[in-house]
């Protein structure tokens, strides 16, 4: 049996395990997903339980997608690049911290024929998906920058909200946890700014947040959780897994089931 688990703080409002729960029955494999609500002391002893064969992988997410590139034993070039992990596995006897938010924000772009090429896009926060995003964007051949509250960040790719209001986007690439539930009202920009925009918003609860009600037009981050969710279990289960398009919408009703 294949146990796995998600870990993080604060993420009862996950829908992973709901989409690994599905994919135990759809490729009809054995398998657990729990959510491992943990502060940083614990995070050493989640590494030991994996190397002991207790766990076969996990997920990580926010705030340890940079804290955990220290306490595995090799980081993938994809990882090292974006510099965040969301993904862990064993290979080889050694801990493996790999990165599929990575695959997970092309294959949104992809399936949903967003062609960034050239295109001025900023990305609202700093954080691993957020880098992640920065990475394809910058492979893409877009103008990309990070737009960010804390000024000391600041620097060739990265710009202040104050500096963002003044320069005009294509495209706005939401990746902060503003506007989740249950705070549906909050957005991080004006509406006057993002009225004549697309946005993408990696938030998919609830499916249609204010900043995207606000926008011109714009996609929730729900392909983005699928792909990269489904790209994990692919490394945990050493097999490709195809998004057919029956498996992305079976799966799109899993996660937006509110």
């Amino acid at each position: 049996m294949l146990k796995l688990g998600l870990i993080g703080q604060y993420i009862s409002y996950s829908k992973s395990p709901a989409i690994h729960n599905f994919m135990k029955s759809y490729l009809n494999i054995d398998l657990t997903y729990d959510l491992l609500d943990v502060n940083q002391s614990n995070l050493k002893l989640l590494i030991e339980e994996l190397k002991l064969g207790m766990y076969q992988g996990f997920n990580v997410t926010q705030p340890y997608k940079e804290i955990m590139m220290d306490l595995v034993d090799v980081i993938t070039p994809k990882a090292k690049l974006i510099k965040a992990i969301n993904t862990i596995y064993i290979k080889d006897d050694k801990v493996i911290g790999d990165n599929t938010d990575y695959d997970g924000f092309l294959g949104l772009l992809n399936l949903n024929n967003i062609d960034m090429q050239s295109k001025s896009v900023f990305i609202l926060g700093t954080g691993g998906a957020a880098k992640a995003c920065f990475h394809v964007l910058n492979d893409q051949h877009a103008n990309v920058k990070y737009v960010t509250r804390d000024i000391l960040k600041v620097n060739n790719d990265t710009i202040t909200y104050q500096d963002l209001y003044r320069v005009k986007a294509d495209f706005i690439i939401q990746a902060t946890p503003v506007g989740t539930y249950p705070n549906v009202d909050e957005s991080i920009l004006d509406k006057n700014y993002v009225k004549d925009k697309f946005v993408i918003d990696l938030v998919y609860r609830p499916q249609k947040t204010q900043i995207l009600k606000d926008s011109k037009a714009g996609i929730n981050g729900v392909d983005m959780l699928i792909i990269q969710a489904i790209k994990s279990l692919s490394l945990w289960t050493d097999k490709e897994i195809l998004v057919t398009k029956e498996l992305r919408q079976k799966l799109k009703e899993v996660v937006l089931d509110e």
